[in-house]
């Protein structure tokens, strides 16, 4: 293979099926659903030796870089998107900025951040002959044949050839229970993974081909980044203007240069909780237990605790997962409708589907102990050694903080000073402020917001090392 190769891995979706445990400012992505690695890492370890994590771009929101998948996403080389416009604007401006950043024409492995592949040898060998496809000017796509009649997936035809890469006839939609059972008894249908591996150069020209309107905008964008501008800068101000639409619908779909090659890797998008029981060993009675869990004469069941003891009895194909704020409970076969309990928290203007209890930050961690709704707000904080929250100050409330362990240094206006353990300090509204840990263990504090408005967004920021400022 002499080509350069690039892997492009796609981290921007929501993952809100996975819901309680996924929310919208820590989407499944950047979760441990199997084992001690996040989803993105596992994605991207899979890689390895063929791909090194020098070799790796990963496009995902502007506010994750920041919020609470900082950890996951600093190690990498990352595109970032003000919003969110499916997966033709993202593919589109990754192969843009691998030519123009590399000065050369790469072919480029695109893969979603939230599967799990079981086999990875077979994945890697796979990705091996995609690659050489690719130097030969295809646009191929990875297929998995289907288990079961899945209506949760979308389904490509291929002619079926002597060739390990198939030509492409049609792709279907998510299709309704009977479509999907005469997919499967043709037998020459396979899901789409949604993984892909092709030349920069040829999804650049099937891209102008069937979406003018997103290469006349990507066009704009590159004279500006080529003029001198920092590419990042030019993506904040123009990629909203870049149509929604997909790589499928947009190009895959209508190209007479895509093919497909069949895989055996053990494949799951993990896109529901009865997909996480599917790939998941079970015990004697069919269960699937995770956590501080007490399980009595229960059989096929997901049981899954995360803060607390989950003790059941007696159940029976059911999924049952515990948050701190949240439990989710559903018959297995129907998880596929957490997504309407997120469409209903969010019409009634709740928080349990954007964060949990406990919030990560780059330079930590804080927990809402109690929210009473009454002009008052209790935190727990725990600031990393070496870190420091950014230079702030607030309009509408003061804070109390009391050091639990570790030492603080704060910042207050002009004079800086030292807080230690069973010591406490108080920050007025309106008066800048900044908190920081020099020392070498964790600093936990215990704050007390009070005031008529105690919302996370009632922040001013003036300096900041993660880039947070306005």
């Amino acid at each position: 293979m002499s080509s350069s190769i690039k892997a492009v891995v796609l981290a921007g979706g929501s993952g809100s099926r996975l819901w309680p445990l996924s929310r919208q400012h820590l989407p499944k992505q950047f979760l441990k659903i199997e084992g001690e690695t996040s989803l993105l890492e596992a994605t991207i370890k899979r890689l390895q030796p063929m791909i090194g994590n020098d070799d790796v771009w990963v496009v995902t929101g502007e506010a994750h870089s920041v919020g609470e998948a900082y950890a996951e996403l600093a190690a990498y080389k990352q595109i970032l998107e003000p919003v969110g416009r499916n997966t033709a604007p993202a593919i589109a401006l990754a192969a843009a900025l691998l030519m123009d950043q590399t000065g050369e024409d790469p072919v480029m492995v695109i893969l979603p951040a939230d599967h799990i592949i079981k086999r990875p040898q077979a994945f890697r060998e796979r990705l091996a002959e995609a690659v050489g496809e690719a130097e030969n000017g295809k646009l191929v796509t990875f297929g998995i044949r289907p288990e079961r009649p899945d209506t949760g997936f979308g389904y490509i035809e291929v002619e079926e050839t002597e060739a390990t890469a198939k030509p492409v006839k049609r792709f279907t939609e998510k299709p309704d229970v009977a479509t999907a059972e005469g997919f499967l008894r043709q037998g020459n249908y396979y899901w789409n993974s949604g993984m892909f591996v092709w030349r920069a150069s040829v999804i650049l020209q099937e891209i102008k081909k069937w979406i003018p309107e997103l290469d006349a905008v990507l066009t704009e964008m590159r004279a500006a980044w080529q003029g001198g501008q920092p590419w990042q800068d030019v993506v904040r101000q123009e990629f909203a203007r870049m149509p929604n639409i997909s790589i499928d619908y947009g190009v895959l779909e209508r190209s007479s240069q895509v093919s497909l090659l069949p895989c055996d890797i053990e494949w799951s998008d993990v896109g529901s909780w009865d997909a996480v029981y599917e790939i998941s060993p079970q015990d004697e009675q069919g269960n699937v237990l995770s956590g501080d869990v007490i399980s009595i004469d229960c059989k096929g069941s997901l049981l899954r605790s995360r803060d607390r003891l989950l003790a059941a009895i007696g159940l029976e194909d059911v999924i049952v997962v515990e948050t701190a704020d949240a439990i989710l409970l559903s018959k297995r076969g129907d998880s596929q409708r957490v997504r309407e309990v997120v469409d209903q928290l969010q019409a009634r203007g709740s928080r349990e589907h954007i964060e949990h209890l406990t919030v990560r930050r780059p330079w930590g961690s804080y927990t809402v102990l109690e929210d009473g709704g009454l002009g008052y707000k209790m935190k727990r904080i725990e600031v990393t050694p070496g870190h420091s929250l950014s230079l702030q100050r607030h309009q509408h409330r003061s804070e109390h903080w009391v050091v639990v362990s570790g030492t603080a240094t704060v910042t207050r206006d002009d004079e800086t000073f030292t807080v230690s353990k069973n010591e406490s300090t108080y920050i007025p509204i309106g008066m800048r402020h900044r908190l920081a840990n020099k020392g070498k263990i964790p600093l936990q504090i215990v704050e007390i917001q009070v005031g008529e408005y105690v919302g996370e967004d009632d922040i001013e920021r003036f300096d900041d090392s993660y880039g947070r400022t306005e």
